[in-house]
């Protein structure tokens, strides 16, 4: 049996367009991937948000203090906000290096997945609104949202990935999605930005490498982690190694 082409799992990125010429985000979810997970989360935003105080607000959206109000306003209405195709949303550092902006999502080679805390896994097509809303945040009617889409996905995650690569470039926060169960069994490569001590690079430098390595693996879906090293150019400064299913790249400018 043919391999599967293979997934991609990237972070969002707090950088994003604003506006957008898609339909209300509430109006996209019938019928979309996780549509009764993405419901609960955004029905939890309307009830719970206008009872938290300002400090509670800027944590769940990541922000200072004197952001809280307009975040109060914009995650209360998050249901009208127009949408956005993702791939033209997230206009992030790794986002930007990978070039997803000009993709067209049904034409790649490679299933790529956003985690998000508001839509739980992102398709390059799907449709997203501006929003700020962190994956380590909680929500008094939900709980944490790390743990919330971790059983929501479980199961979609363990599917969409059998029979295929998955390459991990989530960062540790984001990894939250995943569980060792659903891991299990799974032909999952997990890459490492590191600097030559073993302590984790540069965060900056990490997301433009982040993002170089999975232009390259959009440009050619069909590589292998040994086929990394010395094929892959994550910019001045890195190298890439590879032993067995594991990737390190190390920054050493």
């Amino acid at each position: 049996m043919p391999r599967r082409r293979p997934l991609l799992l990237l972070p969002p990125s707090k950088g994003k367009s604003e506006g957008g010429g898609g339909p209300p985000y509430a109006a996209t979810l019938p019928g979309s991937e996780l549509a009764d997970a993405r419901t609960r989360v955004l029905e939890a935003l309307a009830h719970d948000v206008p009872g938290l105080d300002d400090a509670a607000v800027a944590r769940l959206a990541g922000v200072g203090a004197a952001g809280a109000v307009e975040q109060r306003a914009s995650l209360v209405s998050l249901g009208d906000a127009p949408t956005s195709p993702a791939n033209r949303r997230y206009t992030g550092v790794v986002h930007g290096n990978a070039g997803l902006a000009d993709l067209r999502p049904g034409q790649i080679r490679a299933e790529v997945r956003i985690v998000s805390g508001l839509l739980g896994l992102v398709a390059l097509g799907d449709p997203v609104p501006a929003y700020r809303l962190e994956f380590t945040a909680s929500l008094p009617s939900l709980g944490g949202l790390a743990g919330f889409w971790r059983e929501a996905v479980s199961e979609h995650l363990a599917a969409l990935g059998r029979g295929r690569r998955v390459w991990d470039l989530l960062p540790g926060e984001h990894r939250r999605v995943w569980s060792t169960q659903t891991r299990a069994g799974l032909d999952v490569v997990e890459v490492a930005f590191l600097r030559p001590d073993g302590r984790s690079a540069n965060a900056a430098r990490t997301k433009v490498a982040k993002g170089r390595l999975a232009a390259a693996l959009l440009a050619e879906p069909g590589m292998s982690p040994s086929d990394l090293p010395g094929h892959v150019d994550l910019g001045p400064g890195w190298s890439v190694h590879a032993d067995g299913p594991s990737v390190t790249a190390i920054y050493a400018g």
